[in-house]
C-alpha cells in the first residue's frame, strides 16, 4: 500500500471512530435530557409538582418560576433552581421550599390540601432504572414488593420517598402497609436510564396509586 493510501486509509479510521463517539455519547446525553432539563448550569437543584387532587389543573409556583398547569393525578416536568430557599405555592396551599444543589425535588399536592415534599438523588444511570415510591398517607409505612413477595423498596414512613435503582424488567408490584396488602400498582415496564415514580395518596382503606414516568 502507497504512504497516500494508508494516510487516506487513517483518516477515514479517525472519522468513522468520531462519528461513533458522537453518536454513543450524543445518545447517552439524549436520554439525560429526557429525565432532568439539559441546559441546568452545574449544581443546580430540580424541582417538580405533583396534583394529588381531583382538581382538572392546579398552578405550580416556585419562587419567581412557574412549573405550569398540572393535570389532576399528573406531575410536572421538572424545572432547575439555583440552591436556595424559596416560596413554594401548589393550588391554594403554601411552604416554603429549601433547595439544595444536585437534588431531585418533589412537591406534591394531596387529597387532603396539604403539601408534601420529597427529597432524592438524581438518576443519572443509563444501565439502569429508577423506581421511587411516595406516601402520602397518613399512619402508615409503605413497601413495594413484587406480587411474590419480594421487597423493591422498603419501610418508607408517611410523608417520606424511598427509591432502589432496578434491572430493566417488566414488573407485576403492590403496596403494603407493613404485612397487609393495600393495593397492586398497575403493570410496568422498567427501561434503562428511566424513572417511574409510584405516588400513594388517598386513605389506607381506599389508597390511589399512580405511576408516573419521569
Amino acid at each position: 500500500m502507497s504512504q497516500a493510501n494508508s494516510e487516506r486509509t487513517s483518516r477515514t479510521r479517525l472519522v468513522m471512530q468520531s462519528v461513533a463517539a458522537a453518536l454513543l455519547f450524543g445518545g447517552a446525553a439524549t436520554v439525560t435530557a429526557g429525565l432532568y432539563p439539559p441546559a441546568a448550569p452545574p449544581g443546580s437543584a430540580f424541582i417538580r409538582a405533583f396534583n394529588g387532587t381531583s382538581q382538572p389543573k392546579i398552578t405550580a409556583q416556585v419562587g419567581s418560576k412557574t412549573l405550569g398547569d398540572v393535570p389532576a393525578l399528573e406531575a410536572s416536568a421538572y424545572a432547575f433552581l439555583p440552591p436556595g430557599q424559596y416560596p413554594l405555592k401548589i393550588g391554594s396551599a403554601t411552604d416554603n421550599a429549601n433547595l439544595q444543589g444536585a437534588h431531585c425535588y418533589t412537591a406534591a399536592l394531596g387529597s387532603d390540601n396539604k403539601l408534601h415534599q420529597f427529597d432524592e438523588p438524581c438518576f443519572n444511570s443509563q444501565l439502569k432504572a429508577l423506581v421511587s415510591i411516595y406516601n402520602m398517607i397518613d399512619g402508615t409505612t409503605l413497601s413495594l414488593k413484587t406480587t411474590d413477595g419480594t421487597a423493591v423498596v422498603e419501610n418508607v414512613a408517611a410523608n417520606a420517598s424511598g427509591q432502589r435503582e432496578v434491572n430493566p424488567i417488566k414488573a407485576n408490584l403492590a403496596v403494603f402497609d407493613g404485612s397487609s396488602k393495600l393495593a397492586d400498582a398497575k403493570p410496568v415496564t422498567l427501561m434503562r436510564g428511566s424513572t417511574y415514580s409510584l405516588f400513594v395518596t388517598g386513605t389506607r382503606s381506599n389508597p390511589v396509586l399512580i405511576w408516573v414516568n419521569g
